[in-house]
């Protein structure tokens, strides 16, 4: 049995046990940035209340993870790594959470997760090597995509002590109701299916109505808090807040730069306030101004929006296979329209999928498994079982943001955006058709 040395009080479970090695690496630097992290970024703008951190979540995984190993009857090593893996899942975030992974995206032009730093830093960091104890590798392993394993999907998988505490911890701080489900009747009813090497969870038939609310849950806080379109107008500020510092020189072009020697070390020197200090630190520059609005809530507007759904398929395509560097033509051709800096008119489209109603067909050739439902005639892929269907085709919306309401964007009848400048009120409606000819 596990000995708590520790226990922190926690809003949704009551108290959380840690051990002696789990209090070293809680007081580590990578971890307890964490605090200075925001779980959700800039939503408490349209949520006040969702100012929770990385860290209560991290704890929050902790116990989840620890809950789901014991009910699957693993051993008192694999549960000890795996609540390692809970408590170090997380510290690869940068400031403002999953909003700076596209940042470090544009900067590096490829795609860096923050799961790719976390396991850099786990690789890396002598302190937690020599914490960990010789499991640096066992917990390495729990990140590996090809370890098929329950103990890693208990981690990253479909149904995950990660996303079992944010849905309901992001719903209870945000005071929502759309992220509740029944947790305890999940945990009661999964089980360990063995095949060979590989190992998956499942869902005993009696918990799958608890499975259905889990991912409508996660559907609905994905359309109604990660992407609230005010979500949106200030992760796309940050982002181009962050732009205009790098092209400014006010952040360091080499400072996020993945494969530099000194990536680690700038890149752990930031959280939300020291990003936000570091962009402050020049007024005269843009990106002081964007980074002050935030702080201040005076955000662009939704001065224009479309539901490319409603578009016909040839018109949808042709905006799909836009870049971000066409975005940036036309948010200049805009400006030079509206007689406005085009750094405050930002182009942005928006995908909402829920990847939890994807085909059974999708996780396969993507190699993964699906929700498995468990009966007495063996597993089978909740979309065999299940009333409920969602949509393959994810939301889709193409946003114009720009500044105040002195830039008014409009919908015509045949879906051209059109605009009127008050600042000149003979130029009624200009048609946009000249920078997005597709609508």
């Amino acid at each position: 049995m596990l000995e708590f040395e520790k226990f922190f009080r926690d809003p949704l479970y009551g108290f959380i046990g840690l051990t002696h090695t789990e209090l070293e690496l809680l007081g580590t630097p990578v971890v307890q940035r964490l605090r200075r992290i925001k779980q959700l970024g800039n939503t408490h703008l349209v949520y006040p209340s969702a100012c929770h951190s990385r860290f209560e979540h991290t704890l929050g995984v902790l116990h989840i993870a620890n809950r789901m190993a014991e009910k699957l009857r693993l051993n008192e090593t694999e549960i000890a790594i795996i609540r390692i893996a809970a408590l170090l899942h997380d510290i690869g975030h940068g400031p403002l959470s999953h909003n700076f992974e596209t940042i470090l995206e544009n900067i590096n032009n490829q795609r860096i997760s923050h799961e790719s730093i976390t396991l850099r830093i786990i690789e890396e960091d002598r302190d937690l090597d020599r914490i960990m104890g010789g499991h640096k590798d066992d917990v390495l392993l729990l990140f590996d995509e090809k370890n098929d394993t329950v103990n890693r999907k208990i981690i990253s998988g479909n149904i995950d002590a990660d996303r079992l505490d944010y849905l309901r911890r992001d719903s209870y701080h945000s005071g929502v109701a759309y992220g509740i489900f029944d947790l305890e009747r999940i945990l009661h009813t999964i089980q360990k299916i063995v095949d060979g090497d590989r190992s998956e969870i499942a869902i005993l038939k009696k918990g799958q109505d608890a499975i259905e609310s889990y991912r409508l849950a996660r559907f609905l806080m994905h359309t109604q808090v990660y992407y609230h379109h005010v979500r949106a107008i200030t992760d796309n500020m940050l982002n181009r807040a962050v732009e205009i510092a790098v092209r400014d020189e006010i952040l360091g072009t080499n400072l996020l730069k993945f494969d530099s020697d000194d990536f680690l070390n700038n890149y752990l020197s930031l959280d939300d306030s020291r990003l936000f200090i570091k962009i402050l630190s020049n007024k005269d520059s843009n990106a002081y101004r964007l980074i002050n609005d935030l702080e201040n809530r005076n955000l662009l507007k939704r001065g224009y929006e479309i539901d490319l759904r409603k578009l016909n398929p040839m018109k949808k395509r042709k905006i799909m296979q836009l870049k971000s560097r066409d975005f940036r033509k036309i948010e200049g051709k805009l400006a030079e329209k509206c007689n406005c800096d085009k750094d405050f008119i930002i182009i942005n489209l928006q995908k909402i999928e829920n990847t939890l109603y994807k085909s059974s067909y999708e996780f396969f050739k993507s190699g993964e498994t699906p929700i498995l439902i468990l009966d007495d005639d063996g597993p089978r892929e909740i979309e065999k079982e299940s009333p409920i269907f969602g949509s393959q085709d994810p939301l889709l919306k193409l946003y114009i943001f720009c500044p105040n309401h002195k830039y008014i964007f409009k919908l015509a009848p045949d879906h051209s955006p059109t605009f009127l400048t008050t600042t000149d009120p003979s130029l009624i409606l200009m048609s946009l058709s000249f920078t997005i000819p597709y609508l």
